[in-house]
């Protein structure tokens, strides 16, 4: 019984430090300035197809997740010029980004 439990627990230490490993990996992360430059490069895209002047709502001011950003590109790429030139619309996937100072 005490050897099941010891390897549980190593199963476990394993398990958890490889998650530990896989979120902070910095391939899954923009560095502010990259995370910035392309959510300006995207409004851009957007405000001219679009005939606004429209800025980004908040700077990101530390890393930020690849997969969050796409996904508010995303939506930004899919909203009718109408909806995208309403005063103070921001979409709900960008404003949900997350920030990481690690």
């Amino acid at each position: 019984m005490k050897l099941l439990f010891r390897r549980i627990g190593i199963a476990l230490l394993f398990a958890g430090l490889s998650f530990h490993c896989i979120q902070n990996r910095d391939d899954l992360f923009y560095s502010a300035q990259e995370g910035n430059q392309k959510t300006f490069e995207t409004y851009a895209l957007k405000n001219s197809a679009c005939g606004t002047n429209k800025l980004p709502g908040a700077l990101l001011l530390g890393r930020v997740k690849i997969d969050d950003l796409k996904l508010c590109f995303r939506a930004i790429e899919l909203i009718d010029c109408v909806t995208w030139n309403t005063e103070g619309y921001v979409p709900g996937s960008c404003k949900a980004i997350g920030t990481s100072f690690k």
